[in-house]
């Protein structure tokens, strides 16, 4: 791994953190905005694993399509697959419907996957930290 993938790496389970405690903090008031943040969280959280495994992924949000990049066998997919439903939360949770509704979202069901999301960060950076130990540095 070189340094600027690890970098990379980095940004985004930091970006992954900050989204999460974003969401945390705002479920009890704000649980459609902590809905979005919670799926954001776990994007960048694949998308990190997709970087630590030098796959590109392109710009979409849709977790089961970057998790479905990682390939059949890979350890992590099925777990992020099972956060597929919180894809529409990049744009549901963000704008009314075409009629004015907004959707509807419980605080209790947001927070209820917290400890799901805790535990998929604990996973993805044990998957990710013995691929960092590989980093090549250059000498320029």
């Amino acid at each position: 791994m070189f340094p600027q993938q690890s970098r990379k790496i980095d940004a985004f389970l930091t970006i992954a953190d900050e989204e999460f405690a974003a969401a945390k903090q705002l479920a009890p008031l704000l649980p459609r905005q902590s809905a979005y943040f919670m799926q954001q969280s776990i994007e960048k959280l694949v998308r990190a694993v997709l970087e630590a495994d030098e796959i590109v992924a392109g710009m979409t949000h849709n977790l089961r399509y970057l998790a479905d990049l990682l390939g059949q066998d890979h350890p992590l997919k099925s777990a992020f697959i099972s956060f597929d439903d919180l894809t529409p939360a990049s744009t549901r949770y963000r704008y009314p419907s075409p009629s004015g509704a907004l959707a509807p979202v419980k605080a209790e069901s947001v927070m209820a996957r917290f400890s799901e999301v805790e535990s998929l960060t604990e996973q993805v950076r044990r998957y990710i930290d013995p691929k960092r130990s590989d980093t090549v540095t250059k000498d320029d």
